[in-house]
């Protein structure tokens, strides 16, 4: 144990060594940095030094136990970057760090290259005084026709749009619906005409590459030669395009509603900024209002596609229809007349109806006495207060069936007309229904929250001999701003070309036969074969034009 002072004084002096010389490698290298590189080799301790410091000599002195703990404590000594040969311990562990590039921000341009012109804030780049002269004294000026300068803005409205395939299919058809042909110009040449594309300007180059014209595209559009046919109407284009050519498309689909409706309001408010046709402002004002309208209107349409007729009017139609009402001894049915009654005798309807139903002690003598498919335009609309909630909820629970109804209010129709194009059918404006008197019937009120003025429905109907009307089936729901337009007759419409095959007559009555197969022979010859086609040449039969 009395040799334990002088092991501490050689480590000290081991320790005060090895600082010795890292403070001289740092001075000898202070020009070239204290840390070596990460992949410099690390030079393992020499023995001479370990001799030098007098380890070997204390430990022929101290036991084994005390010699590790010497040892422990002396590495505890060390610091962690301690240097040995000239480099620096725990280089390797320590990753040298890179520093991030920041990437420059694209001005001009390239910033606007990803910018499509249909985002939520999205405003078009301020004009210069002199392009703003030149709209409105040139462009767009008053004394150019209307099909000029709606030819001219949509050419420039395209042009400033990036539109995915989706988009441009819908605006298409908008475009197709109000008379003017988007599609697209086949064998121009424009597109490799590179020379005559780099010496013109950007105004040039937009009407060669133009794919929208209005006139000379046949009888299914507008020819400003033969007007007498049509009227400018932006608010009616928007109500078919959004009330029958986009469901009919996408059906109920919310997010393609949406799409559409947004894409023909951005192109009217660009008419608008631009003052294309300031006669017509107004009218534009209105179709940018049934832009708002449409997607959540037409959501409303499906939902009551799938809940009509309600709660009121399927019990009913099991009573009455279905023959429940002679099974009223049952308790299930029991419960379903008194629903009704109750619904009945709390809503807004006619007193005259509710006395009938009240003197009506046997409920099995009420009855169906007539069923009709109508469809109905509605007209006013009457929702449950407050009070006859409470009623209902009240009356239903004193008779022993708690929360069974729902208290109805009353929805007042008149007959009307869905427009489908038919010749055998009078249009809604045509049309002059039998009787003027308005019908009313019950409806929950959370189905008459989702109707709107002017909404039409085709259903099936039942009147009872109390005068109490309720529905049976709904067949079809159109929204309030839903209008028929001819132009949709046109969709698939080829112009007639004259026809220079023979008809059959009585001199040659199979001459349709001998033209099909002199048709048949050219193309066998065309496709260079012997025989007519179907002919089995050489053991095997061939056929062209399948």
């Amino acid at each position: 144990m009395g040799d334990t002072p002088p092991q501490a004084n050689s480590v000290d002096m081991a320790s005060t060594t090895i600082d010795e010389s890292t403070s001289g490698q740092s001075d000898t290298y202070s020009g070239k940095g204290t840390a070596a590189e990460p992949d410099a080799e690390i030079s393992p301790p020499s023995p001479t030094s370990n001799k030098s410091s007098g380890d070997g000599k204390a430990a022929n002195g101290i036991s084994t136990s005390e010699a590790s703990e010497s040892v422990n404590r002396d590495e505890a000594r060390k610091p962690t970057d301690a240097i040995e040969g000239g480099v620096k311990l725990g280089a390797e562990n320590e990753p040298k760090k890179k520093k991030k590039k920041s990437k420059s921000k694209k001005k001009g341009a390239a910033a606007r290259k990803n910018v499509t012109g249909f985002e939520e804030f999205y405003a078009d780049a301020p004009m210069t005084p002199a392009e703003a002269a030149e709209e409105k004294k040139l462009v767009y000026a008053s004394s150019r026709a209307f099909p000029d300068r709606i030819e001219e803005c949509i050419q420039r409205y395209r042009a400033s749009r990036r539109m995915d395939s989706e988009r441009t299919t819908m605006f298409n058809k908008y475009l197709w619906l109000g008379g003017i042909d988007a599609s697209p110009r086949q064998f121009t040449g424009f597109a490799d005409d590179q020379e005559a594309l780099a010496e013109a300007d950007a105004g040039e180059v937009r009407q060669m590459t133009a794919t929208d014209f209005v006139g000379g595209s046949g009888s299914r559009f507008y020819d400003p030669l033969e007007p007498e046919h049509w009227f400018v109407d932006f608010e009616g284009i928007v109500k078919g395009f959004l009330s029958r050519v986009i469901p009919r498309i996408y059906m109920y689909d919310e997010i393609a509603n949406r799409m559409a409706a947004d894409l023909v309001k951005n192109f009217l408010n660009y008419v608008l900024m631009h003052d294309a046709c300031p006669e017509y402002e107004d009218n534009i004002r209105a179709a940018r209002r049934i832009c708002d309208i449409a997607p959540a209107e037409l959501r409303l349409m499906h939902d009551l596609i799938h809940e009509l007729p309600g709660t009121f009017n399927t019990t009913a139609t099991s009573l009455f229809c279905e023959g429940e009402i002679k099974k009223c001894d049952e308790d299930e049915i029991y419960g379903k007349l008194v629903t009704f009654r109750v619904t009945v005798l709390s809503s807004p309807l006619d007193e005259k109806i509710k006395e009938k139903l009240m003197s009506s002690e046997d409920p099995t003598t009420i009855r169906v006495v007539d069923t009709k498919e109508e469809t109905y335009q509605v007209v006013n609309i009457i929702r449950p207060s407050k009070r006859d909630i409470l009623m209902v909820e009240e009356q239903l629970k004193q008779a022993g069936h708690p929360g069974k109804g729902k208290p109805a209010g009353v929805i007042k129709l008149k007959p009307s007309v869905i427009d489908l194009g038919f010749d055998n059918v009078p249009r809604s404006d045509e049309f002059q229904p039998k009787c003027a008197e308005l019908e009313e019937y019950l409806l929950e009120g959370n189905l008459l929250a989702k109707f709107e003025e002017g909404v039409k429905f085709k259903a099936v109907v039942c009147e009872l001999n109390i005068g109490l009307r309720f529905i049976k089936e709904v067949k079809d729901v159109r929204a309030s701003f839903d209008l028929f337009l001819p132009q949709m007759l046109m969709e698939n419409w080829k112009d007639p070309v004259p026809n220079e095959r023979p008809p059959p007559s009585a001199s040659n009555p199979n001459a349709d036969e001998a033209l099909a197969a002199d048709v048949q022979t050219n193309q066998g010859r065309d496709a260079g074969l012997d025989g007519p086609v179907g002919e089995v040449n050489g053991g095997i039969e061939t056929q062209v034009g399948v």
